[in-house]
Formats: structure tokens, C-alpha cells, sequence
């Protein structure tokens, strides 16, 4: 009996030890120890390199509510940024660039934002009417980027200005119905703006 004493008391010794090392690793409270200064845990790890905070977030997916919101969000930054955007949402908004014409931009309240969706959607069908009817907004934000929209040419050596910081390259000659409608709203057109965005476009595909 006294034989087998030794084995027991050594076998209980080594359970509390391991015990004892188990309770200090957990920390208090019973929760894991916590991280290493510095060290990133999840999805809460960040980096100096992470875009600025007017980047545009990651969704699961986007729609043209989300890409207006993105438009919306750009207004407040640099104009280098809210370029940007634009051609970014531009991009993304090709296929469903007549239905945001008739839709969403007609609806949207903010002239500024409407005229960041008229010039995005309206490069894609230039001479629609869709895009046309803008010429006839009450801002003159809008009627410009309409303008800008019907001779907007990704290479255009030509540029024009959109709130006076976006600088839009156009040099596409419209169709003829098109120019016809431009030439005569330049000549009812009142606001300085405007007027300068439709000489750009009738001037450069001349």
C-alpha cells in the first residue's frame, strides 16, 4: 500500500501544477489574457496605409441608392476626391444610366448631388432624351453637367469645369439633333456657367 503512495501523491502534484498554469495563462475574471500591446485583433485591425475617411466604405454590395450616399459623402472633401467618385460611380452606373436619369436624379433633392448623377449617368447616353431635359433644371449646376454629359470624351484634350473644380474633358461631337438643341439654349441660356459649358462642347468638336 505504502508502495503505491508515491506514484499517487506525484500524479496529484502534477494535476494542481497544470492546473495552477492553466488559471495564470486565463488571466483574471477567467477571460483569455489580454493581447499584446500594439497587437491587431479581427476586423478592428487598422494600418497607417487605410484610405482617409472619405473613402467610400465596403458594402456587401452596391446599389444606386448606396452610390448616390457615396456622392452625397464626397461633396464634403477635397475636389481631388469628389472626382474621383464620380468617375468611380460614373463606372458602376453604366448599365442603369437612363433609369437614375429618370429616376433617382429627378427625385433628388440636392442640386449639387443631382449634378454629380446627371454628368456620372449622362456621359453613357449623351443624346438621350433622358439626359436632354436637364437643360431645362432650375439649377444651373445641373444644366451644366447636362451640357458637359453631351460632349463628354474620356480623351478630350478640351477641358470644362463642373462647380468649378471638377475639371471634365470633353471634344465628342453630338449628334446633330443634339448640337442643334445646345446652340439654342446658348442662346436663351442666362447663367455664365452654363453658357461657358455649352460653348466647350460646341467649340471642341467643331
Amino acid at each position: 500500500m505504502r508502495g503505491l503512495l508515491l506514484p499517487l501523491s506525484l500524479i496529484l502534484a502534477a494535476a494542481a501544477t497544470a492546473g495552477l498554469v492553466l488559471i495564470v495563462a486565463r488571466g483574471p475574471g477567467g477571460g483569455p489574457g489580454p493581447a499584446p500591446e500594439g497587437a491587431a485583433t479581427g476586423d478592428a485591425a487598422t494600418s497607417p496605409g487605410l484610405p482617409s475617411v472619405l473613402e467610400h466604405k465596403l458594402r456587401p454590395y452596391e446599389t444606386t441608392l448606396t452610390l448616390a450616399e457615396d456622392l452625397r459623402d464626397a461633396l464634403a472633401g477635397p475636389s481631388t476626391v469628389l472626382a474621383r467618385e464620380l468617375w468611380r460611380v460614373s463606372r458602376a452606373l453604366e448599365t442603369r444610366a437612363n433609369w437614375t436619369l429618370e429616376k433617382m436624379a429627378r427625385q433628388e433633392a440636392s442640386p449639387r448631388v443631382r449634378a454629380l448623377l446627371v454628368l456620372a449617368t449622362g456621359v453613357h447616353v449623351p443624346d438621350a432624351a433622358p439626359l436632354l431635359r436637364f437643360l431645362d433644371d432650375p439649377h444651373p449646376a445641373v444644366r451644366t453637367a447636362a451640357a458637359l454629359a453631351c460632349g463628354h470624351r474620356d480623351e478630350g484634350a478640351a477641358k470644362a469645369s463642373l462647380f468649378g473644380t471638377i475639371a471634365v474633358p470633353v471634344g465628342r461631337r453630338p449628334e446633330d439633333p443634339t448640337r442643334a438643341e445646345l446652340a439654342r439654349r446658348y442662346g436663351e441660356e442666362k447663367d455664365v456657367s452654363v453658357r461657358a459649358a455649352i460653348d466647350a462642347v460646341l467649340s471642341a468638336a467643331r
